[in-house]
């Protein structure tokens, strides 16, 4: 099944609507832009450009609505621009030049990556093809489902000495009271940490039971094992991992009916709603726990939180070159190696060259600027154009997974690499770690043939 010829010209039209949403934008914006919703029309102005391609897909419904470059634009919007478009909080740590060519770099990061969707897709890793051609019929993925579980639970129950009650007894603490928690530099156990990218695909296991059986109680099983598992991963407090397993599943049950209907778009949209209401709760009790939260009966945040990204990459233009060098290839390295166990590598970089909290006198916290913010700082603006570019042609790549039909039998790969996407938009580090569910579901299908052949 290839692409639409259109294809390449509605990603012309995505590149020359940012450029106008862009340029619209900076028409109108304010002289002082610090104070909260100061930017919120600019923002939406923006957005507006941005988003126009995968809006009018959506209203036509287009079989291309679920391309890949669609959902890393509305991941420009949700990691970047949704808090200035809810006025979310102030600007005041940021010069307003700063604050300006902020909102310059988005726009810019954006446009070039519709250029990145109109080139010729580059080919697949042969381990991505190999998993995303194989076919999955019923009988594996119920399967799948248990082994996953299994595995994905192991490290929780190993660090209560398999104690079940005791683990689910952890459910609704607060993200650093668990056993289970590990610090900032892991040793060997720090490979029964990774197991948990197993239940990663179970949400999407799931949704491909529930698109081909409906709700018998077989796939009520896989529900509850799904549920299990994301209770777990949301104990740790990442919404990213909650955003990552929940949003592939949401992309498999729209790629398994046979076509868009409205009505199956409403249940997506309410799910993504769903999702975003069960992101934000996590945020509210991961540092209280769930008891002082009820306690409390109110919410730090009257709206939808993301992060103070846009605030962060305003503070690296400003302090990148001015106060501080360009890292040059130090962060890019640094997420090269983010695989390699530190048990094997004690020197392993712990840093880019650059401590943002640092220099802007913060303590034990961890600072997101988005995958923009770090491009920027390592090249400045050329490497925001690069980054940009490289995250179509990304996209413009994984798009072959529902492109092609031999694919097509395996919409599972597709979902996750597509939300890897979009979370990476928030750093480089993300986009290494939330692959990593991809090489759990490589492993998982091995697992599972050689257990095939070793039957026979």
């Amino acid at each position: 099944m290839a692409e639409p010829i259109g294809g390449r010209n509605e990603a012309g039209i995505g590149f020359a609507a940012t450029g106008v949403g862009l340029l619209v934008a900076l028409s109108i914006f304010p002289a002082d832009p610090t104070p909260e919703g100061a930017l919120t029309v600019p923002a939406l102005i923006l957005t507006a450009g941005i988003l126009l391609v995968p809006i009018l897909r959506a209203i036509r419904r287009s079989p291309q609505l679920l391309n890949a470059e669609n959902l890393v634009a509305f991941g420009f919007v949700f990691w970047l621009l949704l808090d200035l478009i809810q006025g979310a909080y102030d600007l005041k740590d940021a010069a307003d030049w700063a604050i300006r060519d902020a909102f310059i770099s988005i726009g810019v990061s954006a446009a070039m990556m519709w250029i990145g969707v109109m080139g010729r897709p580059w080919p697949l890793p042969k381990w991505l093809a190999e998993i995303a051609s194989k076919t999955m019929d019923t009988r594996t993925v119920e399967r799948l489902v248990p082994a996953c579980l299994f595995l994905g639970m192991f490290n929780y129950a190993l660090a209560v000495n398999f104690n079940i009650p005791v683990m689910f007894s952890y459910l609704g603490e607060s993200r650093w009271s668990a056993p289970w928690g590990r610090g900032q530099l892991g040793g060997w156990d720090a490979f029964l940490d990774q197991m948990q990218y197993f239940g990663y695909v179970l949400p999407s296991l799931t949704a491909l039971l529930i698109s081909r059986k409906g709700f018998k109680f077989s796939v009520w099983l896989s529900v509850l094992a799904s549920g299990i598992m994301l209770a777990f991963l949301a104990q740790g407090g990442g919404r990213r991992i909650i955003g990552v397993t929940v949003g592939a599943a949401i992309l498999v049950w729209i790629q398994s009916q046979k076509d868009l209907k409205v009505r199956r778009l409403t249940v997506a949209a309410m799910a993504v709603i769903g999702l975003l209401t069960a992101m934000q709760f996590m945020l509210n009790i991961r540092t209280l726990g769930y008891e002082e939260y009820a306690y409390r009966g109110e919410s730090d945040y009257d709206y939808l939180h993301v992060d103070d990204n846009y605030l962060r990459l305003a503070q690296i233009i400003q302090i990148i070159p001015a106060e501080h060098p360009y890292v040059g290839f130090q962060q890019i390295w640094f997420t090269m190696v983010r695989p390699v166990p530190r048990v094997f590598w004690p020197g392993k970089p712990i840093d880019a060259g650059f401590d943002l909290p640092a220099v802007v006198g913060l303590k034990g916290v961890s600072l997101s600027t988005s995958i923009i913010g770090e491009w920027y700082l390592s090249y400045g603006w050329l490497a925001v154009i690069f980054g940009g570019w490289l995250h179509g042609r990304l996209a413009a790549t994984v798009n072959t997974l529902r492109e092609r039909d031999e694919y097509l039998a395996n919409p599972i790969v597709y979902g996750l690499a597509v939300m890897v996407l979009v979370s990476g938009m928030r750093s480089m580090q993300d986009l290494v770690i939330m692959s990593y569910a991809l090489v759990a579901w490589w492993a998982a299908n091995r697992l599972m043939r050689e257990r095939a052949i070793g039957t026979r």
